[in-house]
């Protein structure tokens, strides 16, 4: 058996961010795609290493897999992998663009809040 490591191990840039396209919104989005071909290529590769072993042990097919009905802790653990997944994928965009907006939401309800007490 094969020992997988570093399997909670999650990468995230440290310092000032260097703007590649010209502006943060569109490296941003840059980044999610990017995190994105990342997840798929992986999920790509595992997809054809099982699919080469199940076919070498004369097991189910693609017919087994459109028949599988995932139970309760099944649903449960896919629940919580694609919840990583979309924190890695969008995440990009929540840490450059979410602080911003906020910053911007904020400058702006107390530009109201003056206006309103005047």
């Amino acid at each position: 058996m094969v020992e997988r490591t570093n399997l909670d191990r999650k990468v995230f840039p440290k310092g000032s961010q260097p703007v590649v396209f010209g502006d943060q919104t569109t490296d941003a989005l840059a980044g999610m795609v990017l995190a994105l071909l990342g997840e798929v290529v992986v999920l790509k590769d595992r997809l054809d290493a099982n699919e080469r072993l199940l076919k070498a042990a004369g097991l189910h097919g693609p017919e087994g897999v459109d028949a599988f009905n995932p139970d309760a802790d099944v649903r449960a653990h896919r629940g919580a992998y694609r919840q990583a997944i979309y924190d890695r994928v969008l995440g990009v965009a929540r840490d450059r663009l979410l602080p911003e907006a906020l910053a911007e939401q904020q400058a702006y309800e107390g530009e109201v809040a003056r206006v309103a007490a005047d």
